[in-house]
């Protein structure tokens, strides 16, 4: 986590250190062309003049955004900065992307598809069902970053953008062999954004640095898949000594980390097992110990809460461990010491080991009950005497700033 001397940088910057989901400014398209507005009926069925769809989702049926023909296409003008074509490819075609957002006059660079003849499309009620898809492939060597952001603009235009992250890369690499992109559709920031899910007019991509890609379609498709990590919480009584035969081998591993969290009557129960070739160093007092060797708990105590609120409830907890020579636990949001604490520091050869136990009454309205899910994430900082030198996240493993935004956050089940 970062608290204090923050910088202010551009989103642009932003994204090419991140590529991460982000907010950006409403693009005002003034320099396009656009390519194709042309409508187009598919005639299928029984009888003459009855045109159905060949696949609905839920009723859906204005899933296909690009396959083989190029319709409602625009993109930036200068072919210096982006060149869309298509290209034959067996039975079909390819939509082709080559871009330079590098050069001199390339200020914004991307390329917009309003598909279904411009018409409005109704993707509320369908959200969380449905992902959007491209399917992609390298046109020289292998690489995993789209440096692209992805957007969906509703006709008043008003803007969710989402940046690329290698999350939704379901493969290894992109390679020359076709590999699928998905992004579920839940994680467009509509509510922030005030975008009209309901009353969408296109899907907007704007793309940083340089490359060349080959998409064989984008689609709207089913997803079921789980956003968010799980972790199933048990209730048992746990002696704070650095010995963990007691924590019933319940441990995640995560990013060559390991954490587990436990509760009982009386308290919450943190362990963490750190792998740091250069452990127990950090020299920082107080709500600066995540500058250092330190672990972090973030988690809800409100089990209504919206858990894609991006903004802190007062029922939002945050807390940290410094790890260093000093050791003690530290409530960021009340900025003290967390009294009637235990606490158990271990070095081992890998790295070291934590073990802490939290008074449950130190949380005001915190009870953990079978029926309530809560949300929760892990942070590990690796660092020495100077600084922190990287942070390690269990559920927002690719964005930085869990301790503002609890909608990176991860799911805590109790058992």
């Amino acid at each position: 986590m970062n608290h204090c001397d923050h910088k202010t940088f551009s989103l642009l910057l932003v994204f090419l250190i991140s590529i991460c989901s982000f907010a950006q400014d409403t693009l005002l398209i003034n320099e396009v062309v656009v390519k194709s507005k042309k409508r187009q009926l598919k005639k299928k069925g029984l009888y003459d003049g009855e045109y159905v769809e060949d696949y609905n989702i839920r009723g859906f049926t204005q899933d296909v955004i690009f396959e083989n023909e190029l319709l409602d296409f625009w993109a930036t003008e200068d072919l210096k900065c982006i060149e869309a074509k298509t290209l034959k490819d067996g039975e079909s075609h390819v939509l082709n992307i080559k871009w330079n957002k590098d050069q001199d006059g390339c200020d914004w660079v991307g390329f917009g598809i309003g598909w279904d003849g411009w018409k409005s499309k109704d993707i509320a009620y369908v959200v969380d069902t449905l992902a959007l898809e491209l399917v992609v492939r390298s046109t020289g060597e292998s690489f995993t970053n789209i440096p692209w952001a992805f957007c969906v603009e509703d006709y008043k235009g008003s803007q969710a953008w989402l940046g690329y992250n290698t999350s939704f890369l379901k493969g290894d690499v992109i390679s020359k062999e076709w590999t699928h992109v998905v992004m579920p559709l839940s994680l467009f920031p509509f509510d922030e954004f005030d975008t009209d899910a309901a009353n969408t007019k296109q899907l907007l991509v704007q793309l940083f640095s340089e490359g060349e890609i080959d998409i064989r379609s984008i689609k709207l498709v089913p997803f079921s898949g789980k956003l968010k990590k799980e972790f199933l919480a048990q209730k048992q009584t746990i002696e704070v000594d650095g010995n963990f035969s007691d924590w019933e081998d319940s441990f995640v591993l995560f990013n060559g980390q390991q954490f587990c969290v436990s509760y009982s009557e009386e308290y919450l129960n943190l362990a963490y097992i750190v792998n740091d070739s250069t452990p127990l160093q950090n020299s920082k007092i107080d709500g600066e110990l995540w500058n250092g060797d330190a672990v972090e708990f973030a988690f809800s105590t409100n089990p209504n809460a919206n858990d894609k609120r991006s903004f802190l409830l007062l029922s939002d907890q945050h807390i940290g461990i410094n790890c260093g020579d000093s050791p003690y636990i530290w409530d960021f949001k009340r900025s003290q010491l967390i009294p009637n604490s235990k606490l158990e520091i271990i070095e081992v050869n890998t790295g070291y080991i934590v073990e802490a136990s939290i008074p449950l009454r130190y949380f005001k309205n915190l009870k953990f009950n079978s029926s309530h899910n809560l949300n929760m994430e892990v942070a590990i900082d690796l660092g020495n005497h100077e600084s922190r030198q990287t942070q390690i996240r269990w559920n927002s493993s690719n964005k930085e700033g869990f301790h503002q935004n609890p909608s990176m956050w991860g799911k805590l089940l109790i058992q």
